[in-house]
């Protein structure tokens, strides 16, 4: 007989604790869908020794699969009050409630996980989701703000700022935020949505621009000797995409306007 086989039958392995064996019980549950026995092999656990926080923790995600709302809120308020300094039960709060459409629930575990956790930006994100989904479009600007300067390489927050600042009408900021997210990510499909969205507000802008021209001699007579500081003096914000088809225009079609029929005076 090998040393091995000696070891191994005088001195069989110790069997797991109780805790243990009820964890892997409820695991074993959870995986074949017997979720009202996983949850009592979890509250078993609990109660022979493992850890309260985790288990509590595992019967929110239970009652997450079952979309039982009021119940992982219950357990995840729970988890809370048992160790209020540990984040992932209001991790699980903020995103559930986001989820099942309790946006108060949302902003304020949110709220509470900044307050722990200043730099997290999953809490962020689902703070200014919340904001918007309410209508404070300010708000939702101001989060998005704040993850820029948490996180200024990350181009989806530089895509969500877009995006408020077009449907705000602020059109230069939208352009600045679209053309950072293609900076950041140019193969990105994020890229390719900022590239539309620029060329949208470009041709608004172009088409503006032609109408003005057309009608107000001075902008004209500016265009054709600076097209993009003509264009901006006049509050246009183009890519620089539109700037080159502005460019082409005023070289190529410009001189052949008509006389304007109307001098239009601005400062």
């Amino acid at each position: 007989m090998s040393l091995t086989e000696t070891v191994r039958e005088t001195s069989p392995l110790t069997p797991p604790p109780a805790w243990q064996r009820a964890l892997d019980r409820a695991e074993k549950q959870i995986a074949r869908g017997s979720y009202t026995q996983a949850i009592s092999s979890l509250e078993r656990a609990i109660a022979v020794g493992a850890d309260g926080y985790t288990c509590i923790l595992r019967i929110a995600d239970v009652y997450r699969t079952l979309r039982q709302w009021p119940d992982v809120f219950a357990a995840a308020e729970q988890a809370i009050a048992l160790a209020p300094a540990r984040t992932a039960a209001y991790e699980i709060l903020m995103e559930v409630a986001l989820e099942a459409g309790d946006r108060d629930r949302a902003m304020s575990a949110s709220m509470a996980l900044i307050k722990l956790a200043p730099r997290h930006i999953p809490a962020y994100n689902t703070l200014g989701t919340a904001y918007l989904q309410v209508g404070n479009v300010e708000a939702a600007m101001r989060i998005a703000k704040t993850l820029i300067r948490l996180d200024p390489e990350a181009p989806t927050h530089h895509f969500k700022m877009a995006l408020l600042c077009q449907h705000q009408g602020e059109v230069a900021l939208a352009v600045h935020e679209f053309m950072q997210t293609i900076r950041l990510a140019p193969e990105s499909a994020l890229a390719e949505a900022a590239r539309d969205a620029l060329e949208t507000l470009d041709i608004f802008q172009l088409n503006q621009i032609v109408t003005l021209a057309l009608e107000d001699a001075v902008f004209r007579a500016k265009l054709s000797r600076d097209p993009v500081e003509a264009a901006i003096e006049r509050g246009y914000a183009l890519s620089a995409a539109g700037d080159h088809l502005l460019t082409e225009f005023c070289s190529d079609t410009l001189p052949e306007f008509p006389p304007s029929p109307r001098t239009l005076r601005y400062n």
